[in-house]
């Protein structure tokens, strides 16, 4: 029998556009799951994006890290609402959240290089998916309120986990869009199924791919609905040895702010359901406070 570490989740590689997964049946698990893992591009330099998430909430030290450290002064007054560094008081977490419009003037160069090439992963992801599913090719863009024009917001975000913190790592919620393209290479990640919480071990190599709700939401009455996955990070306490902390970043594609979200059936095709800024404030406040999940 198969213990929860041992749970043999979906992989797949990105061939000419289309996802070729490794074991029959690979699609169908992983849209049930509501996740999978990738593998990285062998021409995506990730060292720009590992550099960010160890030094961004740190003071600049004049050392050879300067232009990745600092970034906790960049707070949402100078940037915009939920841009910036936020450090939470109810989870572990400290974050820095960023938007493309931002990328050329707060990032290091060479890192909204990386963050370019992981949309663009994204979005042909996103289109894989789409080309599987029952919704006609001309609503895609539509369905996704812009995202697969340009016209989407496509959000970078850094995960630094401080164990001296005593609370939970992250709380439980739901990433809000359409796909989320994550670098996890620590333990700690946990997804729900059914009643119970499952351990994901990180695989070099790869990153992990989670639909969202608004995924979930589109496809609900479709012929191929697509879950979104709950997860959650555990708390992270010191064990007495030098290690590195938890760290983990991710590339968020969702709808473009001024959008709805959309659910989709044969029969009556896009129907708007509410504003998507709407729904990505509810999730946002209720994945950051107490006594709530950022679910919907």
């Amino acid at each position: 029998m198969l213990t929860k570490s041992e749970y043999p989740w979906a992989s797949a590689k990105l061939e000419n556009d289309a996802l070729v997964f490794a074991a029959p049946g690979g699609l169908s698990q992983a849209l049930q799951d509501g996740f999978f893992f990738i593998d990285i591009p062998a021409q995506l330099d990730l060292s720009a994006g590992d550099l960010f998430a160890t030094n961004f909430y740190q003071s600049c030290s004049g050392g050879p890290f300067d232009s990745y450290q600092g970034f906790h002064a960049w707070s949402a007054d100078r940037l915009a609402e939920h841009e910036g560094y936020f450090v939470r008081d109810t989870d572990q977490v400290e974050q820095f959240f960023l938007e493309s419009r931002f990328w050329d003037r707060v990032f290091p160069p060479v890192l909204t290089l990386q963050a370019i090439a992981m949309r663009n992963l994204g979005l042909a992801i996103l289109r894989a998916v789409l080309a599987q599913l029952d919704i006609p090719t001309q609503l895609w863009n539509p369905a996704t309120g812009g995202c697969l024009s340009d016209k989407g917001s496509y959000h970078m975000t850094f995960n630094h986990f401080r164990p001296s913190v005593r609370a939970r790592g992250l709380n439980t919620h739901k990433d809000s869009g359409w796909v989320t393209v994550l670098r996890s290479l620590e333990p700690g990640l946990e997804v729900r199924r059914g009643d119970s919480w499952l351990p994901i071990t990180p695989r070099a190599g790869t990153f992990i791919v989670n639909f969202g709700c608004a995924m979930e939401m589109l496809t609900r009455h479709s012929h191929t609905p697509v879950a979104a996955v709950a997860h959650r990070v555990a708390e992270q306490r010191p064990d007495g040895r030098t290690c590195p902390d938890r760290f983990s970043y991710a590339l968020f594609l969702d709808s473009g702010m001024g959008e709805d979200l959309y659910q989709y059936d044969a029969a009556h095709g896009l129907v708007s359901t509410m504003p998507f800024k709407e729904f990505l404030d509810n999730i946002l406040r209720n994945t950051y406070q107490l006594g709530t999940e950022g679910l919907y």
